[in-house]
Order: structure tokens, then sequence, then C-alpha cells
């Protein structure tokens, strides 16, 4: 697992009482057209190139990913699930991030 990545549990869930809402960020942005072109394999995912925002289930949890590059995950058991589902989200999208301006 990567190590990069800042993890902070905001809150339970309320529709999941034993699980957590947490916030981080892949550290750079998302291309919303390649990202909702990934997203469009996954059951169930809605995605906005306009609005710049994707949210999908992901295993348990639910994901919502911004062109920013931040990360809401919902129903995370603790920090080390999280940064497993960070590692793996960055796997799957690794072909979505938009290319730095030189």
């Amino acid at each position: 697992m990567p190590p990069g990545y800042s993890i902070v549990i905001t809150r339970p869930c309320t529709d999941a009482p034993d699980r957590y809402i947490a916030e981080s960020s892949f550290g750079r942005r998302l291309d919303m057209a390649k990202a909702c072109g990934l997203a469009r394999h996954i059951p169930g995912a809605r995605c906005s190139e306009s609005l710049g925002v994707a949210k999908f289930d992901y295993g348990e949890q639910t994901v919502i990913l911004y062109q920013s590059g931040r990360v809401d995950l919902r129903k995370i058991r603790d920090e080390s699930d999280a940064l497993a589902a960070m590692a793996g989200l960055e796997r799957m999208f690794a072909g979505a991030f938009a290319e730095e301006k030189r």
C-alpha cells in the first residue's frame, strides 16, 4: 500500500453506525472524461464530467471521486481499510489522471 495517502476519519456513517466516513486525496487531478469512461464499467456508477464527480460502490464501501483528486470513502471500518481502498482505487483509475502541464 502506498504510504502517501492522508486519511481523515470525519464521522460515523448514518446508515452504518459501526462504519465511518473518511476523506483522502490522490494528490493529483482526474481527467473526468477518462474517469467517467472507466466508471461506466462499474455497475450502478454515476458520473458527471460537467460537475467533476463520480459516485459508485466499491466492495462494501461507497466512493465519491472529485475532479480535484479528493476522495470521500463511506462505510470504512478504519484507517487501514481506507488505505487499502485508496490503493485499489488508484490502480483502478490509473489511466484517468490528468496530465500535468509543463
